[in-house]
Order: C-alpha cells, then structure tokens, then sequence
C-alpha cells in the first residue's frame, strides 16, 4: 500500500468525523487509481459531515470516473446553486456536459468560467476537447496553442494536441506527437489512444493490445478505447469478447456511428443477423447519411434472401458514399444470388485486394462472412 495512503488511513481511522482528512485521503486514493476507495472513504462519514463542499466536489469526481456523468453534473450544479464557486467546479461541470455530448452548454460554461477567474491550461484544454467533438479541429489547436503558452509542459495538452492531429487526418504528426507526449508519460490517456489506433490501422496487434489495455487499466470507461479493443479482437477473430467489448463501447459513446458499425460485424460475423440489423438500425438513427449504414441494411436483406430490398439499399449507400464496403460487398452477394458467380468472386477479389475493404475489420472477414451467407443468400 502507498505509505501516504496508509498514513491518511490511519488519521482518518483515529478521527471518522472530519471532512478535511476525507478529502485528504480520498485525494491520495485518487492518485493511485483506487477511485473506489476514494468514494468509500467520503461515504464513511456521518451525514453532518457529508454536505462539505470540498467532500460534495470530490464525490462528483467519482462519478465522473465511473461514468455517471449525469451524477456528476447534479452535484456540481448542487454547488454552484448554493453558492459554491471557483475554477474547478466550473471546469468539471463543463466535463460531465461534455461527456453526455452537450457541447453548446460545455462552451458557454467554460467560457463563463474564463470571463470570470481568467484562463488556464485546464480550461483552456476543455474548451479544445468542446471543438474537438464539435470536429472543429483549427478551434482546438488554437485553444491547445494557448493552453501550451501559459504551461509548456501540460501533458493533458501535448495528449489532446496529438488525437485533434489523428482526428484531422494530420497522422504523421499526430504520431509524432503522441510518442513524444508518451516518451513524458506513460500512461497519458489521449496519447495512448492516439498511438494504439495507428498501431492497430498498421495491424501491429501486439503494440496495439498492450496500449489500449494501459489506456483502459486508468480510464476504463474510455469509449474510444473500447472501440479500438474492440476491434482488434474481431481483427484476432475473438468475435464474442469483441462483441462483448464494442458493446461496452456503445454504452460509453451511444452517438459514434463507427462503433455500432463495428458491433454490427462482429454479430454478422457470428451469424446473428437480427442483432446486427438492431446495431446499423442504432446507428441510422444517429445519423442517415451514412452510405455503410444502408450498407449494412443491404446486407442484412442479402443474408434474408430479399435481394430487391437489398438493392435498393445499395442505391441509397452508393450515392451517400461511392466506396462504402458494405454496399459493394452486398453487391457481390446480389450478383451471386443473380446467378453471376464469376462477377461477384471477382467484385469480392478486389475488395479484399485493394478497394475500399482495405478498411478495418472489413478485408480480415470479407471471405469468411461470404462463407457464412451464400448459403441463405442463394
């Protein structure tokens, strides 16, 4: 056990009551991870003691780490309606908007919070992680910019800096960045996600297992580790724990379209139409211009034998996305149930060898899924 914990833990023992050692001994808790812990302790006290604010700021942080976000909001805004406030508490209320996609309110909170106490590298940060989602990538380098002028050395800003560079397709850089930020530490969450997702798009599995499993052991409930984890285990053909884990995924991050795809074909790839149907039905009800989406639902009416849906599917995936792998490959499938085998084998021979199938997890599991449907699809 860390000394400074058992210390803490051994004052705290010896005076139950006091808020102060609470905060102290979560914070040390924190620290090393054991966030459970950090709740029991501030659980532990009586209920005079509970209301405290700094012992109310730390619980909402628990929530936060085990992904209550809407927890997490209700107690910040429980402080700030009694008069709490600072820096802090505003930056974790605009966390706990953000993580349940609430961007427009993430914004005006943060940028009340630096009209009002001046900005930070904290902050300034937060408000680039608002643009990031918002795919407002100039916005976030700038605020990353300025987050960088009063810190040089914020790691949370080098991490968020190198996953903006991966999200505006920059990979180069956002590679070089990430490794420069993990050559710092270790364990930093958007490095770690940045590194892993390009070790697994070069299908370097190993490195890739080893660094989403170090971003997942400090942020389990990362969903874009999750997503990524999740297919590198369809990729290593584990399709149920895949499955298993891009449903955690979903839970994490329900408006990412790219995960439900990817749920999607691990249940197809387990022969479970109906589950992968509800998946891309998920995800079209996100987003309708997804050309892989109606994609999908072309397979799925393919894999029934209703080839006349499935075409009209196609059509519709198509003109959203000319090079979406789902519909070319329901493609191949109608072709075959059309009676021309030769043009579907050779539609599906260059998808696996180097069309738009070169996208991950579809070219490791086009041939085997092809297996698995003609027989129902013919």
């Amino acid at each position: 056990m860390d000394v400074r914990v058992a210390r803490l833990r051994g004052f705290f023992a010896a005076d139950p009551a006091n808020p102060e050692l609470a905060c102290e001994l979560a914070d040390a808790l924190f620290a090393t991870g054991a966030h459970e812990g950090a709740r029991q302790a501030l659980e532990s006290l009586p209920d005079a003691s509970r209301p405290a604010a700094g012992v109310q700021f730390r619980l909402g942080r628990c929530a936060l780490v085990e992904g209550d976000y809407t927890g997490a909001e209700a107690v910040y805004q429980r402080l700030v309606a009694g008069g709490i406030d600072a820096p802090a508490i505003a930056h974790d209320l605009a966390f706990s908007q953000l993580c349940q996609r609430r961007t427009d309110a993430a914004l005006a909170t943060v940028d009340d919070a630096i009209d009002r106490f001046g900005n930070s590298p904290a902050l300034a940060v937060l408000r680039a992680r608002i643009a990031l989602m918002q795919e407002r990538y100039d916005d976030a380098l700038a605020s990353l910019d300025t987050a960088l002028t009063l810190d040089p050395d914020d790691l949370a800003a080098h991490g968020v800096r190198a996953l903006v560079l991966l999200d505006a397709g920059r990979f180069d850089e956002a590679g070089a960045a990430a490794d420069a930020t993990l050559r710092r530490d270790a364990e930093q969450h958007e490095a770690l996600l940045v590194a892993s997702t390009l070790a697994l798009w070069r299908q370097d599995l190993t490195v890739a297992e080893t660094l989403f499993q170090r971003a997942l052991h400090a942020h389990p409930n990362s969903g874009r580790a999750l997503s990524g984890f999740g297919q590198l285990l369809l990729l290593r053909n584990e399709l149920a724990r895949g499955e298993e884990v891009l449903r955690a995924a979903t839970v994490a991050m329900p408006d990412h379209v790219g995960t439900w795809h990817a749920l999607a074909w691990a249940q197809l790839l387990q022969g479970h139409a109906d589950e992968a149907e509800a998946s891309y039905r998920s995800a079209y009800a996100i987003d309708r211009n997804f050309g892989d989406t109606h994609g999908g639902l072309a397979l799925i009416a393919a894999l029934r034998g209703d080839m006349e849906a499935a075409e009209q599917s196609v059509k519709v995936a198509l003109r959203l996305d000319p090079n979406a792998t789902t519909a070319l490959y329901a493609q191949t499938l109608v072709q075959e149930a059309r009676g021309d085998s030769a043009g579907a084998d050779a539609a599906l021979a260059h998808l696996l060898r180097d069309g738009p199938a070169a996208a991950m997890p579809v070219r490791d599991f086009a041939a085997r899924l092809k297996q698995t449907l003609r027989p129902r699809a013919s």
